[in-house]
């Protein structure tokens, strides 16, 4: 026989109160995962983030391959700062051909300032010559021709929790892309195959990008401007990568990236 209830307790009221605080749980836990950003709107949050960031320090590693009537391939790695949307100033090490070299860039509204590749002084090129635009990571935060999105996971990054996407872009935008770069050029290059995919790493307390592998592949027919490729009349396939690590995050670039004197 169940004695008494203490004064001021009922257990009618208890169930009651229990129900509510486990349908305020629920409903916690129902707007958290609504306030949620899918993978396509956090891919697109954080390229706006980075954007708005104005600056970044960049590291990272790549791979350029070239089949063409002369087969040219090498790894290289670069170091450097970026000001968005349009400059970037950037020391890559590589080695072509069994020779080392280190190059410098520096990119600024259309335009690739080189030195170590030809000559011991400051060359300049349109930025969309192949020569000049192949090493500028700064066309590879443009994701404005994503075409799917997908998470893969959620590791720690750098002790800081992040939101691994990857993606690929569309087919048809990156061809226009790539001849639209050309209408400065006097050659021109017709593009075809073009495939482009990436992952990409977004931290989750501020959806900012930390970390892009990004690769490209494509035929071309046309002159290059590249010593040794094949003729206008035959193809080659341009295949290049890049794992590119953003830290600094809106920190002053110093010295303020500027145009070298060219020879």
């Amino acid at each position: 026989m169940v004695g008494p209830e203490p004064d001021g307790y009922c257990p009618v009221v208890a169930l009651r109160l229990l129900g509510c605080l486990a349908a305020l749980a629920i409903a916690c836990g129902q707007a958290a995962t609504l306030a949620e950003p899918s993978p396509t709107e956090l891919l697109q949050k954080a390229s706006t983030n980075l954007k708005d960031a104005k600056t970044a320090h960049i590291d990272g590693t790549g791979s350029f391959a070239l089949t063409s009537g002369l087969s040219l391939s090498f790894d290289f790695k670069m170091s450097g700062d970026v000001e968005m949307p349009d400059k970037s100033r950037l020391a890559t090490e590589m080695s072509v051909l069994g020779q080392s070299l280190s190059v410098d860039t520096i990119t600024i509204g259309g335009r690739t300032f080189s030195k170590g590749l030809i000559g011991s002084g400051w060359t300049v090129t349109a930025a969309n010559d192949p020569q000049g635009a192949m090493l500028d990571p700064l066309g590879q935060t443009d994701l404005s021709a994503v075409a799917t999105v997908t998470e893969v996971d959620r590791p720690v990054v750098d002790g800081r929790k992040t939101r691994h996407l990857s993606y690929s872009i569309d087919q048809a935008k990156l061809a226009e892309k790539m001849k639209a770069a050309q209408t400065a050029t006097t050659a021109s290059v017709d593009v075809s195959n073009a495939t482009a995919k990436g992952e990409i790493w977004i931290r989750t307390e501020d959806n900012q990008i930390v970390r892009q592998l990004v690769t490209i592949s494509m035929d071309m027919a046309g002159d290059l401007g590249i010593p040794g490729a094949s003729p206008a009349s035959s193809k080659s396939t341009l295949a290049m990568s890049f794992d590119l690590k953003f830290t600094h995050l809106g920190e002053p670039v110093s010295p303020a990236i500027a145009a070298p004197p060219t020879q």
